[in-house]
């Protein structure tokens, strides 16, 4: 299994066992508590989440990935999250995680507050990521400060990518060279999620890393209606829809999809009508598909 399938897979399985309930004993802010809601990163990874400020405290089990694995498993956190601290007392912070959402409702309880780091932003009040936001490993070391400028500039110019994972980033298996390595980070969420590519070469070159535009919906549209036509039997008998049956969706990487329908005579002289999905970009069309209406 390759890193980015591990890390696909690593992810489902923490969706999965990460959602359950947090440990109903957290204790709560106290008078002898310092209140902040301050929002910070944090440090390292692994780290428990308490029932109580200190060390003799109860870590807080997941109920659900504890019933899933068949062995007690307990609520941590990492440096992909960002959490909001509630109060502190004698070094230790009640925080709750704020980013990924879906760790909002389970991720709450006491941790040590040299854990946590302030949030760097430059003078349009943007993040800014350092290393301690990123997963290191024998292949991506080697380039640090290339993916730690890449995501930051990704993060900048990509209007779609204010949404962004840097602990996600890493070389590309299928772009790029050895000379000049191609990165990725993920942006977006939900089924908005995808990865912004950038190369060596264009970082040390302060290329522009702007969001990919999209082809245009009448061409892209066009593209498909050829793609249907070249692919009937008898292509002057294509009666493409242009109305009723058509969507066109622009995806966050620069993709457009075509859907629609076609009626078309077959190799009977019956005519049929198909459904096609086409997937094109700035550079042309991509792929697509046909199959006969039910």
């Amino acid at each position: 299994m390759n890193f980015k399938s591990l890390m696909l897979a690593s992810f489902a399985c923490a969706f999965l066992i990460s959602s359950g309930t947090a440990f109903s004993g957290v204790q709560t802010c106290g008078p002898q508590s310092q209140k902040t809601g301050q929002i910070y990163k944090v440090n390292g990874s692994g780290i428990n989440l308490m029932s109580v400020p200190g060390s003799s405290g109860k870590k807080l089990v997941n109920e659900k990935a504890t019933a899933v694995l068949g062995s007690t498993q307990y609520l941590t956190i990492d440096n992909s999250t960002t959490v909001k601290e509630e109060c502190n007392e004698a070094g230790w912070s009640k925080v709750g995680v704020t980013d990924p959402d879906w760790l909002k409702d389970s991720h709450i309880g006491w941790v040590p507050s040299k854990a946590l780091r302030g949030q760097i932003k430059n003078a349009a009040g943007q993040e800014e990521f350092t290393e301690a936001d990123f997963v290191w490993d024998k292949k991506t070391t080697p380039y640090k400060k290339i993916i730690i400028a890449g995501v930051n500039k990704v993060h900048k110019e990509n209007s779609n990518c204010k949404k962004i994972d840097p602990s996600s980033a890493y070389l590309s298996s299928s772009k790029g060279t050895a000379k000049d390595p191609v990165f990725y980070v993920t942006c977006g969420e939900g089924a908005n999620t995808f990865n912004a590519f950038f190369a060596k070469s264009e970082i040390e070159k302060g290329q522009s890393l702007s969001a990919v535009k999209h082809i245009d919906k009448n061409t892209a549209i066009q593209k498909c209606e050829e793609y249907a036509k070249n692919n009937a039997t008898h292509p002057s008998t294509v009666d493409f829809s242009r109305f009723m049956d058509l969507a066109v969706t622009e995806h966050p990487n620069g993709n457009t999809t075509v859907i629609s329908s076609f009626t078309a005579k077959n190799s009977f002289n019956l005519e049929l009508k198909y459904n096609i999905r086409c997937l094109s970009n700035a550079s042309g069309l991509l792929e697509a598909n046909i199959n006969e209406a039910k």
